[in-house]
């Protein structure tokens, strides 16, 4: 079932083609979107993290956070140089920074759409939690258990019923307000946690969510998770899963992500020309081409310091391009890269025009 709503399991670079254009052109651009990190240490312990292979040190990392100046100072540079979303995920919680309200804000009046991708556990029901839904375009809140029993087990927290709570709060407010935000769930897909699937779509229904988005779990090359080697086990969920496709109605979604699923981490290009659309900035601050490179040659592919660095400075710099064209040239994605890269379907795209079959005019 195609979801024409949201487009999460493809690529929406259509809409964006006078930056498409500028790249084939060989200008330099400024990104469309960037993945921000927040903070290295995470209040709840998901038993398939892959953040924890990025630098999540979970509880030992709660006061290791992007400092506040740098922090606004990025978001204000974002709006600046032409950045159009940025989305508050990253490798931990976001929530743990404390400065995170204030990001949504000045990144919002910066002009960039701004995202927040959480647990739920910590988010504010006073003030800056309902300002926060006045600025956000969205807010996802990410679960993959539908009882305290299995959210134990699951997510390793006793917080099934304060997340319920923060839920319900933050629909009401949207509700109340008439607010645009769209508000959703993402299910991270093991073969632990399949049995969740259908409970989870009852309970986001029932909530008053607008969508639950499953995705399979990402890992490394190198089955860090054991989850690399189980992709061909994804083939006996279908069943389940289009049941959950079933429970869509007019005002709730269910989107099944069949793209990652069903491709078992093979790709159909050669070398990644993504990254300059789609960048990623770590909790403690640094800023690199991939969230692979949070871990993996660190020091190779890091693109800065946001710390002490200026975003834009940054993004204009001969090293950062020299840096964009090396990671072109030398990454072997076949073998490097994680099953489920987020850049996947850009640089499908991305690939198809640099790569053009013959008489295109015969469209």
């Amino acid at each position: 079932m195609p979801d024409q709503t949201y487009r999460m399991d493809g690529h929406k670079l259509y809409w964006h083609l006078d930056t498409v254009n500028d790249w084939l052109n060989g200008q330099r651009i400024a990104p469309l979107h960037i993945d921000v990190g927040l903070s290295k240490g995470c209040n709840i312990r998901c038993h398939y993290c892959f953040g924890a292979m990025q630098g999540n040190l979970y509880k030992e990392g709660v006061g290791n956070y992007f400092p506040r100046e740098p922090l606004l100072r990025y978001m204000a540079e974002a709006g600046e140089v032409g950045v159009r979303s940025m989305a508050l995920i990253g490798e931990a919680e976001p929530l743990l920074n404390p400065h995170v309200y204030e990001a949504i804000v000045t990144g919002k009046r910066s002009g960039v759409d701004m995202a927040l991708g959480t647990n739920g556990v910590l988010f504010d029901t006073g003030k800056q939690g309902e300002q926060a839904l006045e600025y956000l375009t969205w807010l996802r809140f990410n679960i993959s258990a539908a009882s305290q029993e299995s959210y134990r087990q699951l997510h390793g927290s006793p917080d099934f019923d304060t997340l319920i709570e923060k839920v319900k709060f933050c629909v009401s407010v949207k509700k109340a307000h008439n607010l645009p935000v769209t508000i959703g769930f993402q299910m991270v897909l093991t073969p632990q946690d399949i049995d969740e699937a259908l409970p989870l779509t009852r309970l986001a229904r029932e909530l008053g969510v607008d969508y639950l988005e499953i995705k399979h779990c990402g890992d490394t090359v190198n089955n860090d998770l054991g989850i690399f080697k189980k992709l061909h086990t994804y083939d006996d969920f279908q069943e389940i899963l289009k049941k959950a496709e079933g429970e869509s109605d007019g005002s709730f979604k269910v989107i099944v992500k069949w793209g990652n699923i069903t491709r078992k981490g093979k790709r159909n290009y050669n070398c990644c020309y993504g990254t300059p659309f789609l960048l990623y900035s770590s909790g403690d601050g640094k800023l690199y081409p991939c969230g692979m490179f949070f871990s993996h040659k660190e020091a190779e592919y890091r693109l800065g310091d946001l710390t002490r660095q200026s975003f834009k400075g940054i993004i204009e710099s001969d090293a950062y391009w020299n840096t964009m064209e090396k990671l072109k040239n030398s990454i072997k994605v076949h073998e490097e890269c994680y099953a489920s890269c987020k850049t996947n379907a850009i640089n499908e795209f991305l690939y198809m025009l640099k790569d053009p079959p013959r008489h295109i005019n015969f469209i």
